[in-house]
């Protein structure tokens, strides 16, 4: 076993088996299309990952988080583009489950299935009205847009807004906005994430949630669950061990990838007779140390989990120290793991290069993926530095 699974993940091992095959079929029509082939997002229904992170109430799986973690891993291998829908529309699945019991009903009731798109940086406005709120703006890098029939967004409050707290998250039918085809990328292209425009569009108050208490493990709709402790756990801490879940997937494609081309590659400029490059030694030293980096990451990851699986059974929201502490390990490992893809793509040669090589895919995906703001290096690293020096936030 690797550091993600364990005796409850493995039971999911046969539904990740049974997709890998469909999402490695589509991978390339996938980043044709800048968006998941919908033969990849049927596929994952039909094996229930869809569900992992749903709440149980309304047909979810019950699965942990160290179980997301592991699923994302292993489909990110087969396909980059599938993995990271997977796991953006999990992680709003799971928070959806800190919003009201009547929200969930009108997405669930209909469809246990469906996956929520998104994006939860606060980029547009709200302004309060009777009944609920209305929200403005433009949203970018909306995962998965095309494949949900609903949305998370959060908004900030207004300059002129009568009221409310100073930012909220909603949930929100997808075909209430605008979707702006702009995903025209380095890498994750076939994540289509897409921009979303509102513009006065109504939100009733049981969809919304105040971002603060959502964030934190503190939404009043907890205890709607047998197993509230698991929405106990700080959303950044979650959604960035989720992501860097799939950013390790992918890093460990790139090491096979690397490794079984090394085997074969000739070593034309050494002389004749000289071999492959396997016989280089720093050939062996690249794999050597992107594999270490690899398994340090997992590592990194798999003490995530254990602490998730604290929180969880302890069911109380925890401190900014064990806050900081989770999303630096996450942010680590992605680096971890970019440094080693970005090693092994500078080691693999000219051929390399081709559209049609996977390294070149999965190199452009990870250095993509690395960008994203839940694992921001600067960030994480002055929010532990902080931590450990005993330095409060100005």
């Amino acid at each position: 076993m690797n550091a993600l699974e364990t005796t409850e993940t493995v039971r999911y091992n046969a539904a990740i088996e049974s997709v890998l095959p469909v999402l490695a079929t589509h991978r390339e029509a996938t980043e044709v299309a800048r968006s998941v082939a919908p033969e990849s997002i049927a596929a994952l229904k039909i094996a229930g990952l869809s569900r992992l992170l749903t709440p149980l109430v309304n047909g979810g799986q019950g699965a942990t988080l160290r179980a997301q973690l592991h699923a994302c891993a292993e489909t990110a291998r087969a396909c980059p583009a599938s993995s990271w829908v997977m796991m953006v529309c999990g992680a709003h699945n799971w928070i959806s489950g800190s919003f009201s019991a009547e929200c969930r009903a009108e997405m669930f009731d209909a469809d246990p299935d469906l996956f929520i798109a998104g994006t939860l940086a606060s980029q547009g406005q709200f302004k309060k009205t009777e009944g609920g709120w209305l929200l403005s703006g433009r949203w970018q890098f909306c995962s998965g847009v095309d494949h949900s029939p609903w949305l998370l967004i959060g908004a900030m409050r207004a300059k002129d807004s009568s009221g409310g707290p100073a930012s909220l998250h909603v949930i929100l039918p997808r075909d209430e906005v605008k979707v702006d085809d702009t995903w025209h990328t380095l890498g994750m292209r076939g994540s289509g994430s897409k921009d979303v425009v509102l513009k006065g569009v109504f939100v009733p108050a049981h969809r919304a949630e105040a971002t603060g208490k959502l964030f934190s493990g503190r939404s009043p709709h907890v205890n709607d669950h047998d197993n509230s402790g698991l929405y106990r756990v700080p959303v950044l801490c979650s959604l960035s061990a989720q992501l860097a879940g799939a950013v390790l997937g992918m890093a460990r494609e790139m090491l096979s990838l690397f490794i079984e081309k090394t085997r074969v590659r000739p070593d034309i400029y050494s002389g004749e007779g000289s071999g492959t490059k396997a016989r280089s030694g720093t050939m062996q030293r690249r794999v050597a140390e992107a594999s270490g980096e690899i398994n340090t990451a997992e590592l990194l990851l798999g003490r995530n989990c254990d602490i998730f699986d604290e929180i969880t059974e302890a069911n109380e929201p925890i401190d900014d120290e064990a806050m900081a502490l989770m999303r630096w390990q996450s942010a680590y490992a992605v680096e971890l793991c970019r440094r080693a893809v970005e090693r092994l793509y500078a080691g693999a040669g000219a051929h390399a290069a081709y559209n049609d090589s996977p390294m070149q895919q999965y190199y452009r995906d990870v250095m993509m993926a690395s960008h994203h703001a839940a694992i921001d290096m600067d960030g994480a690293a002055e929010l532990q530095g902080m931590s450990i020096l005993g330095v409060e936030a100005v």
